[in-house]
């Protein structure tokens, strides 16, 4: 018997009250009454709950109070409703019943007095539940305040929560095993978790860019929790199977000790302390397990899905919930931010593409070599066709005067062979080629379905025969035999150098040698996006030749970048622009004070309304937001603070006050990307930039196409809809037409579909070009040339040249060199084909402080290209692992620290770090002891340029 009583002397009293409370519920039942009581709810709804958590069996009358007898006056006893007891009858948890009409918070009081009296009794203090029949909750008041939980725990689980709480340590104790997780961003998320889990938090999200080790950070949180004693049970949840494989695979690797297993078919392992499956897995057995069951849930790629689709399970499991995700802060949905309880928008840490590369974690994409085709560009219509193209339609029954495709059509209505043979024929021409400068180097092709990827593998085996007999590009998708083997083939051996793939490999899978990335298919999700970037960021050394990967190359044939208004790398490769909140507010001040300046008051105000409105939608109590929330309300509230606009209040609101719109609770990315585009439109048209209209009236009529015009929300404005996307709107485009769309379409766009196919699939066989692609221009009269070839030439000249220059030998030689002679190597250089100069070289490798002698020795491999970032960021994660017992807020003040060095700020004392923005992370005489300070600086002063 689970449930029971501990004092058998009270039996007789306690069957009196349950009698007594039943004879109570008879008559209210006979007098019609509405049987809402203590008694009943118990019978009818806490007991069926109980039972199913097997605390009783099911043929079990109505379950005994139990009594508390007060030692100190006989007779003053009192009565907990239930006591959940260990098989040697000791109160693990009670429970406090109420009837349904009341609120279970209610006797929360009554509940901590009975478990204080238990406490004293039987030197155990038990859980405590609250329950009314609809609502049932928890507390454990050794850390955590009551919270609402989906069911009652078993006894399995409160007994592991008692043993858990007897034993748990301080994490801070303990080191963190470096051999698993030892960079130091790594490390400080696992502090950072662990302190505020310490500090009663339960909800934690973490944003670290593919390939920083996310999988291992967790990994290794979850063995400083087991090794404190504050977690036993681990679910690790993924989308995707070959995800959940690799992350089990990781456990078994860094956790060999720890049992593991794979929820998958129904089957549990209740043995295994490390359980993983994927959502949909997950989705068709949690119901059998209690909401105690596990005590740290991991949550993979943490996105909107699961707020959508998979909420019941972070709903149903009463465990320490944390996010993993690779997306950007600004483009993550605000309902995810809410699902780990992040309110104001700022995830529990975050260590970013931008700064993984900064450190030399990751390497940056190129500059995204952007190749349109004609056909993509142009589409097709029936005036355009050649008489072979309408002889090829006519084969297939279509008639062509009825033909008008689009280019965003391809490979979902019509299909070309001659534009995959051009995509085909761009990749072999510019790709990052192996270390004998002659094939592909590893690669994957993302295309649109298993057709399209079909068709450029069958466009490899047209072109380049030759290389296609030894394997050079495989089919790597879920409708292929064997997908698995061929997609170990990739990882692991020479061949296949190229993978094209429809989904399966977009996200998850790691291989460290993949230089090119070809973007065959247009991405609409903002979160695959960024998965698919990340397979190629993981640093590599070619073990042919020892050179270490530098970068990757984005082949981009569907202008995903400016679709997702992501830089494409030709500033500095890594970034992401300005969030589109930030953007629009700069764009729509730019236009009131274009019409403030024409006295168009009108409509500068209204323009202005817009902006504070934008405003209005600012978190104030927002850790960012809040200093600066008195001048906000004046904006908001004042018309008359925004003008006259001079020149420092412009700066303002440009570099201090735009900026913080990145925690604007504003609408989702769609509708902030069509806004963006139309505030854009209104610039130019107030700047009668015909060009610039012209380029956004082709993105505003594309967006709006998008639009489903058989659904309530669209039907009534397709009169409209018909009007803006007609010429004769745009002849006489006014601010007024521009701001009309935009009022009026952007609420819509939450609706814009994707473009789906749909009916026959037209083939057609037609000569393709590329039409639109980027290029060095390195000459004085406009000589171009893909930046790869140009290097890879420029290298072979040098290379060749060092056989007959001495001055070329002496530097191989490592030997100095006189102001004439490198003068004597300058003018060698500039031959009429090439063009090389120190400039053009600083932009090929995109180092503007080498010297030419730099760049020499690095072509002639005397030396390695001067790498101070990796310098930095190494020296300071080799003082973050000998000072292991940092806390969170130590570590963000040393990353601070890094980060001043690197942008070569000066640190000369120890005052210094008592300045901005080091004080506002705390007292560094508190956070460090004088040695670790003095330390610091040293390092500091020793690393500066």
């Amino acid at each position: 018997m689970l449930l029971s009583r501990i004092d058998d002397a009270t039996n007789s009293y306690a069957r009196a009250r349950i009698s007594e409370d039943a004879r109570a519920g008879e008559i209210d039942s006979l007098i019609g009454g509405a049987m809402d009581n203590e008694a009943t709810t118990r019978s009818h709804k806490i007991d069926v709950q109980l039972r199913k958590a097997g605390w009783m069996a099911a043929n079990q009358r109505t379950i005994e109070e139990f009594v508390i007898s007060d030692v100190v006056r006989e007779g003053n006893n009192e009565f907990a409703d239930y006591a959940l007891t260990s098989n040697r009858k000791v109160p693990l948890a009670i429970v406090e019943a109420k009837r349904s009409s009341r609120n279970a918070l209610e006797g929360e009081r009554q509940a901590t007095d009975y478990a204080d009296r238990i406490a004293q009794q039987h030197d155990v203090d038990p859980f405590i539940f609250l329950a009314n029949g609809n609502e049932i909750w928890f507390q454990d008041r050794s850390l955590y305040p009551v919270r609402k939980v989906s069911g009652f725990f078993t006894q399995d689980d409160l007994e592991r929560l008692h043993f858990l709480r007897k034993y748990r340590q301080a994490t801070a104790e303990a080191d963190v095993n470096k051999k698993i997780a030892g960079r130091g961003y790594q490390i400080e998320a696992i502090r950072t978790i662990c302190e505020r889990i310490e500090a009663s938090r339960r909800q934690f999200l973490l944003v670290m860019a593919t390939g920083t080790g996310k999988t291992r950070t967790v990994i290794g949180l979850v063995d400083l929790l087991m090794r404190c004693q504050w977690i036993q049970r681990v679910l690790f949840l993924a989308d995707r199977r070959e995800l959940v494989k690799q992350a089990l695979e990781a456990f078994k690797e860094h956790l060999p000790s720890v049992p593991r297993d794979w929820i998958e078919s129904g089957k549990i392992d209740t043995a295994a302390r490390v359980l993983g499956a994927t959502y949909p897995g997950m989705m068709s057995v949690y119901q059998k397990l209690s909401p105690g069951f596990f005590d740290l849930i991991v949550f993979d790629e943490s996105h909107r899905s699961i707020y959508n689709r998979y909420k019941g399970i972070p709903d149903h499991f009463d465990a320490i919930h944390v996010g993993l995700t690779a997306t950007p802060t600004d483009f993550i949905d605000h309902n995810t931010f809410e699902l780990f309880d992040c309110e104001d928008g700022l995830p529990t840490f975050h260590y970013g593409l931008e700064e993984a590369i900064r450190d030399k974690h990751l390497v940056p994409y190129r500059p995204v070599h952007v190749a349109r085709t004609q056909f993509q560009v142009e589409g097709l219509n029936p005036g355009s066709l050649p008489p072979e193209v309408q002889a090829q339609l006519r084969e297939q029954g279509i008639d062509p005067s009825e033909l008008d495709f689009e280019g965003t059509d391809l490979e979902r209505k019509v299909s070309n062979t001659g534009t995959n043979d051009a995509i085909v024929r761009e990749f072999m021409d510019v790709s990052i080629k192996d270390a004998s400068g002659t094939l592909p180097a590893k690669t994957i092709v993302f295309a649109i379905s298993h057709n399209h990827a079909l068709e450029i593998y069958q466009s490899f085996n047209r072109l380049y025969p030759d290389l296609q007999r030894r394997g050079l590009a495989k089919v790597i998708d879920s409708h292929m035999e064997r997908a698995d083997k061929t997609l170990d083939d990739f990882k692991n051996r020479d061949f296949p150098r190229v993978a094209i793939s429809v989904d399966m490999l977009d996200t998850g899978i790691d291989v460290p040698a993949i230089r090119n990335l070809v973007f065959a298919k247009p991405v609409f999700s903002q979160v695959k996006f960024w998965q698919m970037i990340g397979r190629g960021t993981r640093t590599w050394i070619d073990p042919v030749s020892g050179e270490e990967k530098k970068d990757f190359l984005i082949i981009d044939h569907w202008d995903n970048f400016a679709y997702w208004q992501v830089n494409n790398g030709e500033d500095d490769g890594t970034e992401t622009t300005e969030p589109l909140p930030t953007r629009i507010f700069r764009q729509r001040l730019e236009s009131l004070e274009l019409l403030s300046g024409r006295n168009q008051t009108d409509e500068a105000n209204q323009e202005r309304t817009s902006l504070t409105k934008m405003l209005g939608t600012l978190p104030l109590d927002n850790i960012n937001v809040a200093p600066h929330a008195d001048e906000i309300q004046r904006l908001i509230n004042e018309p008359t603070s925004w003008l006259p606009m001079d020149e420092a209040k412009h700066q303002h609101l440009v570099l201090t006050i735009a900026p913080l719109l990145r925690f604007s609770t504003a609408s989702g990315y769609v509708t902030l990307q069509f806004e963006n585009i139309t505030q854009q439109l209104i610039v130019a048209t107030l700047k009668s930039d015909v060009d610039e209209v012209e380029r956004l009236r082709a993105r505003v009529i594309e967006n709006l196409s998008m639009l489903p015009r058989d659904i309530p929300e669209i039907r009534g404005f397709i009169e409209t809809l018909d009007e803006v996307q007609s010429d004769a709107y745009w002849q006489q485009l006014t601010w007024e037409r521009a701001r009309r769309i935009q009022q009026v379409f952007t609420p819509l766009m939450r609706f814009r579909a994707k473009r789906s196919g749909g009916g026959q699939m037209i083939k057609l066989s037609i000569r393709d070009e590329i039409r639109d692609r980027h290029w060095i221009v390195f000459g004085p009269s406009g000589e171009g040339a893909f930046v790869d070839t140009y290097r890879q030439q420029v290298e072979t000249y040098i290379r060749d040249l060092s056989q007959r220059s001495p001055a070329l030998q002496k530097l191989r030689e490592g030997e100095e060199l006189s102001e004439e002679e490198l003068e004597s190597i300058t003018s060698l250089l500039q031959r009429p084909d090439l063009f090389i100069t120190e400039d053009k070289l600083r932009e090929v490798y995109e180092l503007p402080d080498v010297d030419l002698k730099g760049f020499l020795a690095h072509i002639l491999k005397v030396s390695e290209l001067p790498s101070r970032e990796k310098q930095i960021s190494q020296a300071f994660d080799e003082w973050i692992a000998s000072n292991q017992r940092l806390n969170a807020t130590q570590l963000m003040f040393i990353r601070t620290l890094r980060q001043f060095v690197l942008s070569r700020t000066t640190i000369s004392s120890i005052e210094d770090f008592k300045q901005p923005p080091f004080n506002r992370i705390g007292d560094p005489t508190k956070l460090f002891t004088p040695e670790q300070l003095n330390d610091l600086l040293a390092l500091a002063s020793s690393l500066a340029a």
